[in-house]
């Protein structure tokens, strides 16, 4: 998923700085998808080269300065353009440092490689846990997008979990 399209969607609501964009970001996806200012600030850069967003350095408070971001009017298009566009990619990877391990199964012993995989399984256990426990507290005021992908990452998890079943009965 590209933060591109996060930043020019909270910009196309209102100007920001950079640590309130990380904020409100980060508010409205909770742990599902951490950003770092590794990842922002050249995103922020890349957007303002391409002409999406401009950036303006304003005096802040403590005599610190501080670059307020905005979109442009074709920022605000390409936005809405990618908003409405009906062929958004869906992201199925299996590029995680847990399942490349995996390619290496055989150079393990096979009790390496179960408690491996038990203990993997357990985490993922704790993490559903977690996720479904959060999930039972969410009301009818709760934002539609996060009832969403809290539901899409409990799938998931299942789905992991089952996966990882299925490898230890086969070893």
């Amino acid at each position: 998923m590209s933060l591109k399209y996060a930043i020019l969607g909270l910009l196309d609501q209102e100007p920001h700085y950079g640590y309130e964009i990380k904020q409100k970001f980060e508010h409205m996806m909770g742990d599902l998808w951490p950003v770092s200012y590794g990842q922002l600030y050249p995103t922020l850069r890349k957007l303002a080269e391409d002409d999406l967003v401009t950036m303006k350095t304003v005096q802040g408070k403590k005599a610190v300065e501080k670059n307020v971001y905005s979109i442009t009017g074709t920022g605000s298009s390409f936005f809405s353009s990618w908003l409405l566009n009906q062929k958004k990619k869906v992201q199925i990877s299996i590029k995680d440092e847990f399942t490349l391990s995996l390619f290496f199964l055989d150079r393990m012993d096979k009790y390496e490689a179960q408690d491996m995989l038990r203990t993997k399984l357990q985490e993922l256990h704790e993490k559903q846990r977690k996720y479904a426990d959060e999930y039972k507290l969410y009301t009818d005021n709760t934002p539609r997008y996060k009832k969403a992908l809290t539901r899409k990452m409990l799938l998931h998890l299942d789905a992991e979990q089952k996966w990882i079943e299925e490898l230890l009965q086969a070893l």
